[in-house]
């Protein structure tokens, strides 16, 4: 009988050890760990396409308590350019390329910003400043929604720089693009597609900040590219459930998960020694 490692268990197997400015992950990619990663991948890609965003920030709140918060940034990294391709493969045909040309360049040089700050900051105050961004997600989006703000040229730059900055210290920040497309009146599909197109590149960069400062190592990589494979099962069931239930059930779903992880990223900052 297999008997599975507890959380505390696991989150002693993830380590990350500095010296000379650089951390270096001892992570133990033992079969239990990795079926548990697959399982609760899976589930959360489930859970977020229903909604259209949340999969990486209740990837975190999730595989925070077991890798540590350090590890899993630039892990969520990796797996997002697959999780993305996968997305983008459906609603290939109806990106917008105006919004891409406009969010993509200050995303991407904003994104070094972020990553720099997430650098330094040690895992517990990082922690909590996570918890407090996924915890900020929920009202900005009901904010932006009742406003029904409309964004030009100007706005989706400014926004697509924030977007960068934000995804340079946190997984699971579409729900600010996804805010930004809709303000500049995408709709449907190419909201999806263009949310997927940028994000791949965005995690693309971020991969190779986090690989050029040492914080993505190849047992990094490996954990990524289990989650982004184990996530498109759940994406494709995602696609059918979501027809059964009605849009306003979805995003009741996504907030209260959102919520329970914000908060449960904050405790693990707050008790950290």
């Amino acid at each position: 009988m297999i008997e599975l490692p507890t959380f505390a268990d696991l989150g002693r197997r993830a380590r990350f050890q500095a010296g000379a400015g650089d951390y270096h992950a001892a992570m133990d990619l033992s079969p239990n760990l990795l079926l548990l990663v697959i399982a609760v991948s899976c589930g959360s890609a489930v859970i977020g396409g229903m909604g259209g965003f949340g999969t990486g920030i209740i990837l975190t709140a999730t595989l925070t308590p077991i890798l540590g918060i350090k590890v899993v940034i630039p892990v969520l990294a990796f797996a997002g350019i697959i999780i993305n391709m996968g997305r983008f493969w459906f609603y290939r045909r109806d990106f917008d390329a105006r919004a891409v040309k406009l969010v993509l360049p200050p995303a991407l040089v904003c994104l070094l910003g972020g990553t720099l700050i997430y650098r330094h900051l040690d895992a517990a105050r990082l922690a909590m400043v996570i918890g407090l961004l996924v915890l900020a997600a929920l009202p900005a989006r009901r904010i932006l929604k009742a406003r029904d703000l409309h964004l030009g040229a100007r706005g989706l730059a400014v926004g697509g720089g924030v977007f960068g900055f934000l995804n340079g210290m946190a997984s699971g920040m579409g729900v600010v693009l996804i805010s930004l497309l809709l303000g500049a009146g995408l709709s449907g599909t190419a909201v999806l597609a263009t949310d997927a197109l940028v994000t791949i590149a965005v995690d693309i960069a971020r991969s190779a900040l986090f690989g050029k400062m040492d914080l993505l190592t190849m047992p990094g990589v490996v954990l990524g590219g289990v989650i982004g494979l184990a996530s498109l099962p759940g994406s494709w069931l995602a696609s059918l459930l979501v027809r059964r239930l009605g849009h306003k059930l979805h995003i009741l779903i996504i907030e209260t998960l959102i919520a329970v992880g914000g908060l449960s990223i904050l405790y693990h900052g707050i008790r950290a020694p």
